[in-house]
C-alpha cells in the first residue's frame, strides 16, 4: 500500500507515527565529472547525521535538503522531520535531539516515541554547475537510505550520487509515490521487516560511502535476527552477489545528463522526461488511473524501472544516447541499448555444506525450486544428487544449509505454520528452523514422511494440509497429508491419494483460494488443488463425491493451449498455465459451471515457458528454459493479456543471470527470484514486480492469498 500524501512532523503526529521505508533524495550536478569518488565523511560531530550531494565529483551548492520518515499505512503518511541546505562543498548535517517526541525546527530532528521509522533525506535544486552562480536546477533529485531513526548516530553518512540514487530507486520502486515523491508501505510489522531489509539490497548495488557501483560482494552467514529465525549454517559458507553494475552505471549516466544542466529547462532534461515513458496502470504498487510525464530525475528513474522497456526500442536508444559513452562519469558503461532497464543480481557460491557437519553438497547446485517465507527469506531446493535445502536472508546472506536425503531435492514450499517442505528421493520432509519464523512454535528439527514414489511438487493450504504429486509408471497422482503442518510424529500422517488422473507429468501444483466462512474468526474454506500434466490439459482436484471420486475428491480435466508445465492461481481463483512446448500462457476462469479459457488468451511468449507466478496486481511472470543456450529471458503479461516485457524478447540477461529458468517466486518487496536446474546460481530481479503476500499458505490462512502485502 502506498501513502498518497505527506505531512510536516509536529507534536502528537510525531508520537503516533509508525513508519518504515527510507531513502535520500538530493539534487546534484556533474560538469567536468570524474570517476573518482568524493572524499569520505568529513564530519565527526557527535549525534549529527551527515552527507554530501554530488553529481559525479561535482558538489551541489545550495540544495534544499529535507530529512523524512517514510509512511506506514494510509493513516500514517511520510513525514518531513527536518530541513537544511548544502554548503559550498555540497555537504549537509542533521542534528539528533536526544529526547524522542520533541517538536524541533531547522536541521534538528527527534525520533517518534512509539515507532522507529526508517529515515530518508530529500534534496532538490541548488547549483550543479560548480561556477559560483545562483541558478538552481529543480529537476535534479537524488535518493539514498540512512536506517531506522533510533539507531542513527554520527557514523551514518551518505554520499549522494546518481549511482546511489539509481540503486535506491531500483530496490525501493514498489514503495514510491511519484506524485508526492515519498516512500511508504503497508502498515504491518511484517512489512517493516521487509522494507528494513532493502537497505542491504541497496548496499549490494552501490556504496553509500563512495557513491559508486559495487561489482560484487562476498557475504558471510546471516544472524538469527536477520533471518528472523534460528539459522543453521556452517560458518565457513559464503555467497557472492554480482549485480548488473555496468547497467546501473549507464542509468546513472543517463540521469546525470539532466543533473548537469543549469536548469530544468535544458534539452537533456526534456529528452529524458519524454523518453522515460511512464508505465500503464495496474503494474505498480502505486496505482493511479494514469501517470503524468516525469518532471525530475527521480520520477524519470521510477518510470525507467517500472516500465523497463521504456515503451519502445526508440526510447531505449534515445535514453542510451544521453549516457555519454566513454566520456560519461561512471565507468564502465553500456555501449548499446539493453532490452530493458531492470537490474539483476545473481548469487553464487563455491561452498559445500549440509549434514553431517562439513557436508559435501553445494550451496547452489542445479536449483530446482524456490519459495519465499514471511520475512522474505529465500528457500531453494537443489536437485544435484544429495542436494541441499538452502536459504538466504535479506541481502543474500546464507542462513540455512541442510541435507535431508541422498536423492535430489525437487520441490520446496512453506505450510501455514511456516514449516519448509521439500520433496526428495521417495520422502516428503518438513524442516522447521525454530525461532521467530515458526508461527506454531514447533521445535527446530525435521519430520520425514514416506511418499508414494518420487515427489514432484509440493504445496500447502491454509488449514495445515500439505499436498504433493508423484508418478508411478505413466500414472500421475495427487496426495494429501492431512494436518501435516502441525504434526509432531510422522506415524500420525498418512499420504491419502486424492487423484490418480492428473497426467503423466504433474510437475507443478497450486491451491486456489475459495474464501472463508465464520465470524468473528473466518476459517478458510477447503481449497481446490490445480495440477499441470505435461499434456494440453490441467487438472482441478476439488473436495466432493460422486462418479469418479477418490477418497472424497473429484478430478476435472480442463483443456489448455500446449503442453502444460507451470500453473498458478490468483486471489479471484482464476488459473494461469504455461506451455513448455509452445511458450503459450493460458488464462482459465469459472463461468458458473466449468473453467474455460478467457478471450484474448493464450499469449505467445518465447518457447519453453516453465514455472509461472502472479504478482500483487495479478500480472503473470514466466521464465523461459533455454537449456544452456545463453539467451534466457523473463516474460511479464498483464491481466488483460498485454505483453508488458519488451515485445519479442522479454527481459533479457546474459547467461550469468538467466540461463535455464525452471522456477520463480515473487517476494513482498517486489523482487523476482529465478532458479534453473543445471545452474550454480540463483537470480534476483530487483524490485521489478508488484509485491505479493508470502508464503502462499499463510495468505490462504489469513485471506491475503495473492494480494499486495
Amino acid at each position: 500500500m502506498i501513502g498518497n500524501y505527506s505531512a510536516r512532523l509536529t507534536g502528537s503526529k510525531r508520537t503516533l507515527l509508525a513508519v518504515l521505508a527510507s531513502s535520500v533524495i538530493f539534487s546534484a550536478g556533474c560538469a567536468n565529472m570524474s570517476t573518482t569518488a568524493p572524499a569520505a565523511n568529513p564530519f565527526s560531530t557527535s549525534a549529527a547525521l551527515s552527507g554530501k550531494i554530488h553529481g559525479g565529483n561535482q558538489p551541489v551548492v545550495g540544495a534544499s535538503v529535507t530529512l523524512w520518515y517514510a509512511g506506514q499505512g494510509s493513516s500514517n503518511p511520510a513525514v518531513a522531520a527536518a530541513t537544511t541546505t548544502t554548503d559550498s562543498n555540497g555537504s549537509f548535517t542533521f542534528v539528533k535531539d536526544a529526547t524522542n517526541g520533541n517538536t524541533d525546527g531547522g536541521n534538528e530532528y527527534s525520533c517518534p516515541v512509539n515507532s522507529d521509522p526508517l529515515t530518508y533525506v530529500v534534496g532538490q535544486g541548488g547549483n550543479s554547475q560548480n561556477n559560483g552562480g545562483s541558478q538552481s536546477n529543480t529537476a535534479a533529485v537524488f535518493v539514498a537510505v540512512y536506517g531506522d531513526c533510533k539507531e542513527l548516530t554520527a557514523s551514518n553518512f551518505v554520499n549522494m550520487t546518481e549511482v546511489t540514487t539509481a540503486a535506491t530507486m531500483a530496490a525501493m520502486q514498489q514503495f514510491f509515490d511519484p506524485v508526492h515523491e515519498t516512500f511508504s508501505a503497508d502498515g504491518t510489522g511484517q512489512q517493516k521487516v521487509i522494507v528494513d531489509g532493502l537497505i542491504k539490497t541497496i548496499a549490494l548495488l552501490a556504496s553509500p560511502s563512495t557513491g559508486l557501483s559495487v561489482p560484487s560482494t562476498q557475504l558471510g552467514p546471516a544472524t538469527n535476527g536477520l533471518a528472523n529465525h534460528n539459522i543453521n549454517i556452517n560458518p565457513a559458507v559464503t555467497v557472492t552477489a554480482f549485480p548488473e553494475s555496468i547497467k546501473l552505471n549507464t542509468i546513472a549516466n543517463i540521469i546525470s545528463s539532466c543533473v548537469n544542466a543549469a536548469t530544468s529547462a535544458d534539452q537533456n532534461c526534456s529528452t529524458l522526461f519524454t523518453a522515460a515513458a511512464h508505465p500503464i496502470p495496474n503494474v505498480t504498487s502505486y496505482n493511479p488511473s494514469s501517470f503524468a510525464a516525469a518532471t525530475d530525475t527521480l520520477q524519470a528513474l521510477y518510470y525507467m524501472f517500472t516500465n523497463p522497456g521504456s515503451g519502445s526500442t526508440s526510447n531505449m536508444t534515445t535514453l542510451l544516447g544521453l549516457a555519454g559513452g566513454l566520456g560519461a562519469p561512471y565507468q564502465p558503461t553500456l555501449a548499446s541499448a539493453p532490452s530493458d532497464w531492470s537490474i539483476g543480481i545473481y548469487y553464487t557460491s563455491t561452498s559445500t555444506c549440509g549434514t553431517p557437519a562439513g557436508g559435501v553438497g553445494h550451496f547452489f547446485s542445479s536449483p530446482s525450486d524456490v519459495a519465499i517465507d514471511a520475512f522474505d527469506n529465500v528457500w531453494v531446493a537443489n536437485s544435484e544428487t544429495g542436494g541441499n535445502l538452502v536459504e538466504i536472508a535479506a541481502g543474500g546472506a546464507p542462513a540455512t544449509c541442510v541435507n535431508l536425503d541422498p536423492g535430489a531435492a525437487q520441490s520446496v514450499a512453506l505450510d501455514s505454520n511456516q514449516g519448509v517442505w521439500v520433496g526428495a528421493g521417495s520422502t516428503l520432509y518438513r524442516y522447521s528452523p525454530g525461532g521467530l519464523a515458526n508461527g506454531a512454535g514447533l521445535a527446530a528439527g525435521t519430520l520425514a514422511i514416506p511418499a508414494a514414489g518420487t515427489p514432484l511438487d509440493v504445496a500447502a493450504d491454509g488449514v495445515g494440509n500439505v499436498y504433493f504429486t508423484s508418478v508411478a509408471g505413466s500414472i500421475g497422482s495427487l496426495y494429501q497429508l492431512s494436518g501435516a503442518a502441525s504434526a509432531t510424529n510422522p506415524s500420525g500422517v498418512n499420504a491419502l491419494q486424492i487423484s490418480n488422473t492428473v497426467g503423466a507429468s504433474p510437475l507443478r501444483i497450486m491451491p486456489a483460494y475459495k474464501g472463508c466462512t465464520g465470524s468473528p474468526t473466518c476459517v478458510p474454506n477447503p481449497v481446490d488443488i490445480w495440477a499441470s500434466s505435461g499434456t494440453n490439459s490441467v487438472s482441478q482436484v476439488t473436495p466432493g463425491t460422486g462418479p469418479g471420486s477418490l477418497n472424497g475428491f473429484l478430478t476435472n480435466s480442463v483443456t489448455t493451449s500446449g503442453n502444460s508445465y507451470g500453473i498458478t492461481t490468483n486471489h479471484a481463483a482464476n488459473v494461469y498455465v504455461s506451455a513448455i512446448d509452445t511458450g503459450a500462457i493460458t488464462q482459465l476462469t469459472f463461468n458458473g459451471a466449468n473453467y474455460v479459457p478467457v478471450n484474448g488468451w493464450p499469449v505467445s511468449t518465447s518457447a519453453a515457458a516453465t514455472s509461472i507466478a502472479v504478482d500483487g496486481r495479478g500480472n503473470v511472470w514466466v521464465p523461459n528454459l533455454t537449456n544452456g543456450s545463453g539467451v534466457g529471458s523473463l516474460v511479464e503479461v498483464s491481466t488483460d493479456a498485454t505483453l508488458l516485457s519488451p515485445s519479442g524478447t522479454g527481459i533479457q540477461k546474459t547467461s550469468s543471470y538467466l540461463n535455464s529458468g525452471r522456477a520463480l517466486a515473487i517476494d513482498q518487496a517486489g523482487n523476482v527470484w529465478i532458479v534453473g536446474d543445471g545452474d550454480s546460481f540463483i537470480t534476483e530481479l530487483v524490485g521489478s514486480s508488484v509485491p505479493i503476500f508470502t508464503p502462499y499458505a499463510v495468505g490462504l490462512k489469513n485471506q491475503r492469498f495473492e494480494t499486495i502485502p
